[in-house]
């Protein structure tokens, strides 16, 4: 029995020491002037954590993938799961990119988080 717990807590604290804490890397951003999509390979594991890095890396993203603020911005922002990369588009619900050279231009859809723009101004987030 204490061997269990203990093996318990250790597979825990590993977790959150190696796993958990590895940081989030965008990996690719796609925007067709109405909608953007962000390729992540993993995103923290609170909501909380999910939205305190989207704050804190907005402007970078922004900047670096050409995706526009404000009014001019998109409506929603979905950032996906890069999972095991581009593959091609097969038989399976995948999100393809024309602006990604074919046939590897497609990734699965694994929806992480969503960011709308509301009408008034503000934020929403989803998960």
């Amino acid at each position: 029995m204490f061997i269990i717990a203990a093996l318990t807590i250790v597979s825990g604290l590993f977790y959150c020491l190696f796993i958990r804490g590895e940081a989030v890397c965008v990996m690719d951003a796609h925007y067709d002037g109405s909608t953007a999509q962000v390729i992540v390979n993993k995103l923290p594991f609170t909501d909380s954590e999910k939205i305190e890095w989207w704050l804190r890396n907005e402007v970078k993203v922004r900047d670096k993938y050409h995706i526009p603020s404000g009014n001019a911005g998109p409506f929603l922002i979905t950032v996906y799961a890069f999972g095991e990369g581009y593959k091609e588009e097969g038989k399976e619900d995948r999100l393809c990119f024309r602006d990604v050279k074919s046939p590897q231009n497609c990734i699965d859809k694994k929806v992480l988080m969503m960011i709308w723009r509301t009408r008034e101004g503000g934020v929403k987030y989803e998960f």
